[in-house]
């Protein structure tokens, strides 16, 4: 399914429909497929709502040189809530997609949003004095040039064959291009979301990858000295795709942090 923003670029979403059940909504990371959530989706089928975005220049959305900023992002987001009149949402983002949240709840407050997940994203990317925790070896001497380079395969775990053939069939008929992109991907690096974590308008649950490529897992502990408030989880033989690497563990980290909104 697709919908036109507000500047004209047709985003595409997929939904498994079911309006009596809450929602869980899920934004991948940069150049990231949501077909790499389907084994999460069918863990919370029974219980949830779920509604995937495909991020600008991402999956099957439209390819274009407009709006390659992380607010834009957010509005985006905004703007598939209300078309889909949706409320109370738990919100999950992997790597930018977490970025996305933020920009999200910095504009709009709690919005339309009743929690937010963040799978396997520091706060900041660009490591220095305030903050050791950046991607990689990401520091500003290296930034932005560092950007362009290859980073390497994101996941540690085997991940499902299925799941894997039909991820990599979306990416032949809708490839990815991260020179098209690297506007986005230079603004996602340069942001702070620090702020967010000392002053969440909602609950919010960090899951890191022990074995993540991009991030050192303890980057949950500085997020914990930051809000007490943050619930945090490292998952073991995980890289940074834990919807993907481990969609049983992830889920049931999730489920345990969605019950305790419950109470």
């Amino acid at each position: 399914m697709k919908f036109k923003t507000n500047d004209d670029v047709l985003l595409h979403y997929t939904d498994t429909g079911e309006e009596d059940k809450p929602v869980l909504l899920g934004i991948p990371g940069i150049g990231g497929s949501c077909q790499m959530w389907q084994d999460l989706i069918d863990l919370f089928k029974d219980d949830y709502r779920f509604v995937m975005l495909d991020p600008r220049n991402q999956g099957q959305s439209q390819r274009t040189y407009r709006g390659q900023r992380i607010s834009r992002h957010a509005v985006d987001l905004e703007e598939l809530l209300i078309k889909l009149d949706l409320h109370d949402v738990v919100a999950i983002g992997n790597s930018m997609g977490a970025a996305n949240l933020w920009a999200y709840l910095s504009i709009y407050g709690k919005g339309r949003l009743k929690a937010m997940v963040d799978l396997d994203q520091s706060p900041k990317m660009i490591a220095d004095k305030s903050w050791k925790y950046g991607f990689k070896d990401l520091i500003w001497d290296n930034y932005p040039d560092m950007l362009k380079f290859d980073f390497g395969k994101a996941f540690y775990h085997h991940i499902d064959e299925k799941m894997f053939l039909a991820a990599k069939k979306e990416y032949q008929e809708f490839p990815y291009d991260p020179v098209e992109n690297y506007n986005c991907l230079v603004e996602h690096a340069e942001q702070d979301w620090r702020d967010m974590i000392l002053d969440m308008p909602v609950p919010m649950l960090v899951i890191a990858g022990e074995k993540s490529p991009f991030f050192n897992p303890e980057f949950t502990q500085a997020v914990k000295l930051l809000n007490q408030d943050v619930e945090t989880a490292i998952i073991p033989e995980c890289g940074h795709l834990p919807q993907a690497e481990q969609p049983k563990k992830t889920h049931q980290i999730i489920s345990r942090f969605l019950k305790k909104l419950k109470n």
